[in-house]
């Protein structure tokens, strides 16, 4: 009797993973966070090392075309109080997948935070942002980085890069 519940048990398990376990591949597959994450420890990377054609390539090609984008990176830089070391966590405050009738991604897009960004300087900023457009069928211009901001914590001002 026993073997029988048993069974029962691993075949139902068994059609409820066939069933569900590929929708559930398919959202981790499209989700935001799972692909921005990688680009975000990049872009970190960059901001550490003040890469500024690197930064300047993540941008949309609107945004290219609209902003003096490595002026303002100069200007991002020379604003930051020594060069960032470090941050301690990801946060991902804003996120949004759009899918046709067939399960096609055709808009994507997610922002990013980088929380406690620490300069050689020993100034910690409460947060290092930005927005970025992964997929835009309707508009392919706008795929890239938006924005990368930064907060001054002694005057609370903000200091944009790209679209304001």
């Amino acid at each position: 009797m026993r073997i029988k519940r048993f069974s029962a048990l691993v075949l139902c398990v068994l059609m409820a993973l066939q069933l569900f376990g590929c929708a559930l591949i398919e959202n981790i597959k499209n989700d935001p966070k799972n692909l921005e994450k990688p680009d975000a420890e990049k872009i970190f990377e960059y901001i550490k090392d003040e890469d500024i054609d690197s930064l300047c390539e993540l941008f949309s090609p609107e945004v290219k075309k609209n902003h003096d984008l490595e002026k303002e990176w100069e200007e991002f830089f020379e604003k930051m109080d020594g060069k960032a070391v470090s941050y301690k966590k990801l946060s991902f405050p804003n996120e949004g997948v759009g899918k046709d009738e067939n399960g096609e991604v055709y808009k994507m897009h997610v922002a990013v935070n980088y929380n406690s960004v620490k300069t050689d300087k020993g100034t910690v900023y409460e947060q290092f942002g930005y927005q970025h457009i992964r997929v835009s069928e309707s508009d392919p211009d706008s795929v890239g980085l938006l924005t990368f901001t930064m907060q001054d914590p002694d005057t609370g001002e903000w200091t944009t890069v790209g679209e304001r």
